[in-house]
């Protein structure tokens, strides 16, 4: 019987194997890298339309994001104007207000992105419009 229980430990031996498996991978943090934010025209921009009937108007245009899209107003020779609509358009944006001072609706296409830093266009189809952002 000795003999039995000593052969059957070898056996054992023999047939169980040592398994190994393979650590898993250690876990690691996921760099996450914070949002790239979204380009904007919000901000201030020096607008200059060249050669009107009244000269060269210049001014600042103040615009911000609003949960409506972009507002702002056009501060000119001492006065302020509240902008009745601001929009990005394929080309650039569209900006248009109502000049008390000319007694006339304005509207000034700009080209450009949002990531620009200068913004070309026309006021009123025919004055020649630069805005450079502050």
């Amino acid at each position: 019987m000795r003999y039995t229980l000593i052969l059957f430990a070898l056996l054992m031996m023999g047939c169980s194997s040592t398994r190994t498996t393979a650590a898993p991978p250690p876990v690691v943090a996921e760099t996450l890298t914070p949002p790239t934010p979204q380009a904007t025209y919000a901000g201030d921009w020096e607008v200059t339309i060249s050669d009107t009937p009244g000269g060269t108007v210049t001014g600042t245009l103040t615009l911000s994001e609003t949960e409506e899209g972009l507002a702002g107003a056009f501060v000119a020779g001492g006065s302020t104007t509240t902008l009745r609509s601001v929009k990005a358009t394929d080309e650039g944006m569209r900006i248009e207000f109502y000049s008390s001072e000319y007694q006339t609706d304005v509207y000034i296409q700009l080209e450009g992105g949002p990531e620009a830093d200068v913004l070309t266009g026309k006021t009123l189809s025919t004055y020649d419009t630069r805005a450079t952002r502050k």
